[in-house]
């Protein structure tokens, strides 16, 4: 899996997301949490067996009411803002 420098090496991240996502039994989904920079919390960016994705957001003082769905436009443009994020969890996960 490759870093993420540019937008063309989302689809990369993409296709390989599973390659460094944990894996919920119950719920059917793989899943990575990175830091919510904005709010203080944590992102869980997660993608369920039907290819289906979506984000959830939680910290001390505030909690997502529920999983939302991301146009691709919107999600490919999460990714990219978090890049960094991500690139961090591309890297422990070569390292490990």
């Amino acid at each position: 899996m490759r870093i993420i420098k540019k937008k063309l090496d989302i689809q990369d991240f993409i296709e390989k997301f599973e390659l460094i996502a944990s894996y919920d039994d119950v719920g059917q989904k793989h899943y990575l949490v990175i830091e919510d920079r904005e709010r203080g919390g944590k992102w869980t960016l997660m993608k369920y067996s039907d290819s289906q994705w979506s984000l959830h957001g939680k910290g001390l003082n505030y909690c997502d009411h529920e999983e939302y769905s991301l146009p691709e436009k919107d999600f490919v443009q999460f990714i990219w803002k978090n890049r960094s994020l991500f690139n961090r969890k591309i890297k422990e996960a070569v390292l490990s």
